[in-house]
């Protein structure tokens, strides 16, 4: 069974409480003040189901000026409207009020009620349609079909009936994005029960027993019962009007303007941005600075608008803005916003909210540029704007206000087109890769010329620069590398081109120290010797390394790569005959010393040409494929003695 909401708007006393009475038996009317007053004050609720089976909730909302806040709680979430007009006045002021308001909600579907028919005269019926076209041409109601009816003579309700159903019928059902959203519109406590809120639930289900938070508040609770026009529920589903009892919390901790969603998946904003139309109605422009009440579905607050194109925006015209919220509420990209001068009271304009960034938008070219591509029509083209740092596939659908449908096949398309880039769990756009990339080249540039003679500067110290995490920042280095913009050499990270670089001293130093490894290869100096007798400090004998001028082995063993080439050949003959070698031998066929025959030998394991056994070394390679490996890994070799 299909469950729809409609609410009411119109002048104060044009009949719309008693409408709703007549229509569903049920006086949307709570309040004994209301009653004795005869006036609406706050929001009322009913429900009655259509000759076709539909489910219809109904949000009475009051008519005065006093009380629009009220009414702004009560129109947000609804898929139709119902306005009174009452035929013996006409069209009055809070009906081009409501009328203004329901177009900045963007609800562009309902019936008009010319109520009272029974006090006018068929001449002066006619009249009143007339003036009824007039007031709505131009608006989203302006082909609303009109129903002339009497809730005292119960005489065009049937027909106010049929016209609904048929509006609703045309109306595209409720969107489910898995991200449940209950705005409260009332919370009061009921005995046996304990704290009940109600509202029209929006973009999810909401089951028994699911746990929820109460945003901005933060509180938990866990659902204990639902109903939806006092029926009990197990679930509830998008647009439906549902009481939900909830446990764990006090009602003093709940109150209208929170939402009810699961934990975790909604943040609260103290800052929106929207292309904010202003009422041609309005009394004065809209300037940079302004304090405004902003109503955005159940909630108000106050706000300082932050105009970003110029200083002012016209009656009439439209413009960026960020309204910055004296304190944080519940609210989500796409969502509308209804925005209204405190004193005197009037509605100003509104708009689709943008962006819910927390950081103060800065009144420049590019931030407005920046939001447009928020807004653009195609979900590719917003999901794209939404991936200017990298961002998670559900990150980047909230923020471009799209279900997960559109989200799926936003992602799909970028990727499909090379216009976004994966990163891990991550998509970025391709501009904003690029200034990642950018960022990284530049960070190695900087650490080459602070450091010439490392081979590359240390992959923490770049991620930590760029500042992402492990796995996203490996998947950019990955990519650089197979782009060719990067190279990896071990823990460090260079630019392709960059070789460490000596200074005339330094390779002064490097040729007296060079001429020492000569004079006995195989029992060269130590590195600590090197340094004091030479100046090659540790430093430089990395670069020397990197350069393939000398090979370091561990921290106490430096050999001349041609030293290296021969002892190998050495070991790799002796092991073409021979099952194994120890280090005596590989000692007494090198002419070398124990201390230094034990590095090289290691050196050896480590690039998997021996292996040891015992205290021996045997051939893990074929002897070809082992010299083949040598005069790979030593890049010098004796060409350059």
């Amino acid at each position: 069974m299909s469950t729809r909401v409609v609410g009411t708007a119109g002048h104060v006393d044009h009949g719309k409480s008693t409408l709703i009475t007549a229509l569903t038996g049920i006086d949307p009317d709570r309040l004994q003040e209301e009653r004795d007053r005869g006036m609406t004050i706050d929001l009322g609720f009913a429900w009655l189901r259509t000759p076709g089976g539909t489910d219809v909730g109904v949000v009475d909302v009051p008519g005065h000026q006093d009380f629009i806040r009220n009414m702004l709680a009560g129109v947000g979430s609804i898929d139709a409207v119902i306005l009174v007009i009452a035929a013996d006045e006409g069209v009055r002021p809070q009906t081009r009020e409501h009328l203004a308001i329901l177009g900045l909600l963007g609800i562009d579907r309902g019936v008009i009620a010319l109520t009272k028919r029974d006090l006018i005269d068929d001449e002066w019926a006619e009249l009143v349609r007339a003036e009824v076209g007039t007031a709505l041409a131009g608006t989203p109601l302006a082909t609303a079909p009109v129903v002339e009816v009497s809730a005292t003579a119960r005489t065009g309700l049937d027909e106010l009936v049929s016209a609904l159903e048929r509006v609703l019928g045309d109306t595209p059902l409720r969107r489910d994005t898995g991200r449940p959203r209950l705005p409260v519109d009332r919370a009061f406590t009921m005995a046996g029960f304990g704290t009940v809120v109600t509202g029209t639930l929006l973009d999810g289900d909401l089951a028994i027993g699911d746990e929820i938070e109460l945003v901005p508040s933060a509180a938990r609770a866990r659902i204990r019962g639902l109903q939806t026009h006092r029926l009990a529920l197990e679930r509830a589903v998008p647009g439906t009007r549902v009481a939900a009892n909830l446990s764990g919390i006090d009602k003093d901790a709940v109150a209208r303007g929170m939402v009810v969603v699961r934990p975790g998946t909604l943040a609260p904003t103290s800052s929106i941005s929207l292309h904010l139309a202003v009422l041609a109605s309005a009394s004065d422009a809209l300037a940079h600075d302004d304090l405004v009440k902003v109503h955005a579905g159940t909630a108000e607050m106050m706000a300082r608008v932050n105009v970003l194109e110029g200083d002012a925006i016209a009656a009439g015209a439209s413009g960026w803005v960020q309204l910055r919220l004296a304190a944080p509420i519940a609210i989500a990209v796409g969502d509308r916003v209804v925005v209204r001068r405190p004193s005197p009271s009037e509605t100003l304009g509104g708009g689709v909210v943008t962006d819910t960034t927390a950081a103060r938008a800065r009144r420049r070219a590019e931030t407005v540029a920046s939001l447009e591509r928020r807004s653009a029509p195609s979900a590719s083209s917003r999901l794209l704007a939404s991936l200017d740092v990298p961002r998670t596939a559900v990150e980047a659908g909230e923020r471009s206000g799209l279900d997960a449908a559109g989200r799926d096949a936003a992602v799909t398309e970028a990727l499909a087109s090379g216009e976004a880039i994966a990163l891990a769990d991550a998509l970025v756009a391709r501009p904003g890769f690029e200034f990642l990339a950018t960022h990284v080249l530049r960070v190695c540039a900087q650490g080459h010329r602070r450091s010439p003679l490392r081979a590359g500067v240390p992959r923490e110290e770049v991620r930590t620069a760029v500042d992402l995490p492990p796995k996203r920042f490996g998947a950019l280095v990955a990519r650089l590398v197979s782009d060719g913009r990067l190279v990896e050499r071990g823990a460090l990270l260079a630019l392709p081109e960059h070789r460490p670089q000596l200074s005339p001293e330094q390779e002064a130093s490097w040729v007296r120290a060079r001429g020492a490894l000569l004079r006995d290869p195989s029992h060269p100096p130590t590195p600590a010797q090197l340094q004091s007798e030479h100046g090659l400090d540790r430093e430089l004998i990395a670069a020397l390394d990197e350069r393939g001028d000398l090979v370091r082995i561990g921290t106490e063993a430096v050999f001349l790569p041609e030293t290296v080439s021969r002892f190998a050949d050495l070991v790799v003959t002796e092991l073409a005959s021979a099952p194994s070698i120890t280090v005596a031998r590989a000692r007494d066929l090198s002419g070398s010393s124990r201390k230094h025959v034990l590095p090289l030998l290691q050196y050896l394991d480590d690039h998997g040409l021996t292996r040891r056994q015992g205290d021996d070394r045997i051939l893990v390679l074929t002897p070809d494929a082992a010299r083949a490996r040598i005069r790979t890994l030593i890049h010098a070799g004796e060409d350059r003695s």
